[in-house]
């Protein structure tokens, strides 16, 4: 609802046939490329909040890639984690924090997009 206009797109955490148990709100960026994306979660931390990756693509780890394993052949999970960031969630998050959060985000990655890297 906070990103509602904005190229910020939530992960759903429930649909007709699943449901998530809520322990990481991920986002995906439209329109972002991986230094966009790199520069968003470096500048969101200069506002100090910390942001993160989830789900590399298995070809980028060592142990999969010494088996053979390439991120040409995975071209989808490649497009997914370019453009993702996991914004902070935990239980001790203060409505304050929460919208200090939402607005920083919106504000960074209107930033980034408009300016480009």
């Amino acid at each position: 609802q906070g990103f509602a206009g904005t190229p910020i797109k939530p992960l759903p955490h429930q649909g007709t046939d699943y449901e998530s148990s809520r322990h990481l709100y991920i986002t995906h960026i439209e329109g972002a490329s991986l230094e966009d994306r790199n520069r968003i979660i470096t500048l969101m931390a200069e506002r100090g909040i910390a942001t993160n990756v989830h789900y590399k693509p298995l070809p980028l780890l060592t142990a999969y890639a010494n088996m053979g394993f390439k991120m040409a052949d995975y071209p989808n999970a490649y497009a997914y984690y370019e453009n993702e960031i996991t914004l902070p969630l935990h239980t001790r998050l203060t409505n304050e924090e929460v919208a200090y959060i939402i607005e920083s985000f919106r504000e960074v990655v209107a930033q980034v997009l408009e300016e480009g890297v």
